[in-house]
């Protein structure tokens, strides 16, 4: 009898299923494709002659290897970086002529993300896929979970945290599903427009690094309590902040270097238009136009964010995969001003496609945030130099946060 397993996921999981050759955006294509050591030994032990000869060809040891479970060998890419192994209809060979368990870990798992919680096996999907992005950030209704024990498979364990180890008696992790609950409870709070739910989850972060750093042991009962319409009324919108936000963007830009840097040819088509839309490659002061820009952001906060299911989802499955915050360093503010970068960064790329195209869609925010993150997300050094760069200019505070949002 197969072992079952305690799992923890949001409902949509059960609705994914790769669509192989009928996506436009494969994962097969643009990305290094890593091979753990069991399937690894597989290819080389393959009765199928041509298969040998292919996988003889086209997979070799990974001289960087950092785990056997995930990188032990690599696939060698085509020029145009498209796996040797997609036929012209882009579906996978190996599948089709040998069967799903020669897939690798990686292979086999993407989009599904997983972390290892209290003994939970946390289930998600990776907004990366345009499958998966459809499923979830399409859910009006909000993204809801559910538990049960069920088969695992061929899976990799991203994150693993046991809060009940002695190790983290004195670590804010200790409350990492409290501190996690709460800021998906805030995002989704539907009674106020999304900038006022941002700026209520920094709050929150805020005072709860103050709390770990100088009365830790007043951390469970501040989380408890916390009143989230406390300070609703403490953040006021100012429209120039806009204009700081398109100077601040503009230079992440620069630092992303799209031409040299991104591999996608959709991200790369995207930042065309961008910079057609705020009229960047005119190179005049970004105060020359301040109007444009003002009720452009204004029209599009209205019209697609405020009150958007979209960013929404967007945001709380980036909470539930990321261990959100403890994703980007110790600082847990770190964590929720990177994810608020992000964000911002996603709006001030579609209101620089809104201004070109002068038209919007649900379909079209899903198509741009899918190219984000397969872009942004899965680039080996920008999220990295991004933070850095923010804090070596002091803007990792809750008043650059205002500016952001």
């Amino acid at each position: 009898m197969t072992e079952k397993y305690k799992m923890r996921y949001p409902e949509y999981f059960k609705e994914f299923k790769c669509i192989g050759g009928n996506c436009k955006d494969s994962c097969c294509v643009g990305w290094d494709i890593d091979i753990d050591k069991i399937t690894f030994k597989q290819y080389y032990r393959i009765q199928d002659k041509e298969m040998k000869r292919m996988f003889q060809k086209n997979v070799h040891n990974n001289d960087y290897c950092t785990s056997y479970d995930i990188d032990y060998g690599k696939i060698k890419l085509k020029g145009d970086k498209r796996c040797p192994f997609l036929d012209e209809e882009n579906y996978c060979i190996i599948y089709s002529k040998i069967g799903e368990e020669y897939l690798s870990n990686v292979c086999t798992s993407f989009p599904r993300i997983i972390n290892k919680i209290d003994g939970y096996y946390e289930m998600s999907l990776d907004v990366a896929c345009p499958e998966a992005a459809r499923i979830l950030l399409l859910k009006e209704e909000g993204i809801k979970f559910k538990e049960s024990e069920e088969n695992l498979g061929k899976h990799i364990v991203s994150s693993e945290i046991d809060t009940k180890s002695k190790k983290y008696n004195k670590s804010p992790i200790k409350y990492f599903k409290e501190i996690r609950d709460l800021s998906i409870k805030i995002i989704q709070n539907r009674e106020l427009n999304l900038s006022e739910r941002l700026y209520i989850l920094g709050d929150f972060i805020n005072k709860l690094e103050d709390e770990l750093k100088y009365n830790y042991g007043n951390v469970s009962k501040f989380i408890k309590n916390y009143d989230i319409n406390l300070c609703k009324d403490c953040y006021e919108k100012n429209k120039l902040n806009y204009l700081i936000q398109i100077d601040f963007f503009k230079k992440m830009l620069e630092f992303l270097n799209v031409s040299k840097n991104v591999d996608s040819i959709s991200f790369k088509e995207y930042t065309r238009e961008i910079i057609a839309g705020f009229k960047f490659d005119e190179n005049t002061e970004i105060s020359e136009h301040s109007g444009l820009y003002i009720k452009a952001f204004e029209e599009y906060d209205e019209n697609f964010i405020n009150n958007s299911y979209i960013f929404e989802n967007y945001l709380v499955n980036f909470i539930y995969n990321n261990i959100f915050p403890f994703s980007e360093s110790k600082s847990i503010f770190d964590g929720y001003i990177m994810l608020l970068t992000r964000y911002s960064f996603i709006r001030f790329y579609l209101v620089g496609k809104y201004l070109y195209n002068k038209q919007e869609s649900k379909e079209s925010i899903v198509d741009f945030i899918q190219s984000f993150s397969k872009t942004i997300e899965h680039h080996k050094s920008y999220l990295i130099d991004s933070l850095e760069y923010i804090k070596k200019n002091e803007f990792d505070n809750i008043e650059f946060a205002k500016v952001l949002l």
